[in-house]
């Protein structure tokens, strides 16, 4: 059995929730959502392996692997079942952990995850480097690590500064998001983690899941939280319209609920942070 290195921040007390966040970010991107559930849940805001201060996936990382090292934390910390949060890649992460492990868990909240699947060429993220994708994709599956070591230059984006503006970072951070400025999201900016061989396994890992068919075969409560992108990106809203359409055709225990903004909803200032505590209250027994 693998055994990882854990980072993780806790907040409140009572039953245990394992918030996991987007790529990027250090597990306290969930501190809004803790702070809240305070009183009756202990969550436990974990880094993503190979992000931050976790310890990265052995070997290749896929569905499977990402499963075990989740169910890796719950066995170290002993716990038996938990709920679970989740955010973008974070939230991946969690959708393989209830396909392989549906007996350790309660319920699960997904955060902008699951209805879409992560774009073959992600333009929006990558630019025209995206359409490299695919091909680089290969050279993953074929030569593993040593062929991630040589891409790691392409993905690290380090310009030789340490110096950041956050001010300015944070202005556009939010404008571009549609959210407002707030001591969440400026802490969780200014604790965005370094790039590394091990983010980038994890990356290509997050690539190649099959997010739709794994919601489609959940097993336990969900309720996902998604974006809209109206006011936006045009391209993208009319996207998810049609893909949250077919996805409510073909799940009966997920629950949807939109949001008017960009991509990360649990910073919206419509988010409804009591309706998530109702969703987990109601699974308690």
């Amino acid at each position: 059995m693998d055994t990882y290195d854990y980072h993780v921040d806790r907040a409140g007390s009572g039953k245990p929730i394992l918030f996991l966040p987007a790529a990027g970010f250090s597990g306290n991107e969930g501190l809004n959502i803790a702070e809240h559930l305070s009183s009756g849940f202990e969550t436990h805001m974990i880094d993503l392996p190979g992000f931050g201060r976790s310890g990265e996936i052995e070997g290749t990382a896929d569905s499977m692997k990402m499963a075990e090292w989740v169910k890796g934390y719950l066995d170290r910390e002993g716990i038996e079942k938990a709920f679970l949060i989740g955010h973008s890649m974070g939230g991946a992460l969690l959708l393989a952990f209830a396909f392989h492990f549906p007996e350790r868990m309660n319920k699960l909240v997904l955060l902008d995850q699951g209805h879409k699947r992560f774009p073959r060429i992600p333009a929006a993220e990558f630019g025209t480097f995206a359409y490299a994708l695919p091909l680089l994709n290969v050279g993953v599956k074929v030569f593993g690590r040593r062929f991630l070591k040589r891409l790691e230059p392409l993905f690290s984006g380090e310009d030789g500064s340490d110096e950041r503006d956050m001010e300015a970072e944070t202005e556009q951070f939010c404008r571009r998001f549609s959210i407002p400025d707030t001591p969440h999201v400026r802490l969780a900016l200014k604790s965005q983690v370094d790039f590394s061989i091990d983010a980038l396994n994890l990356m290509f890992g997050y690539y190649n899941l099959n997010l739709p068919k794994l919601l489609q075969q959940v097993k336990v409560p969900v309720h996902l939280v998604y974006a809209t992108f109206e006011g936006i990106d045009e391209k993208e809203a009319a996207a998810t319209r049609k893909a949250v359409m077919y996805m409510e055709r073909r799940t009966d225990l997920v629950t949807y609920h939109s949001l008017d903004g960009g991509h990360y909803v649990h910073w919206n200032e419509e988010f409804d942070l009591g309706g998530i505590r109702r969703f987990l209250e109601s699974s308690q027994k």
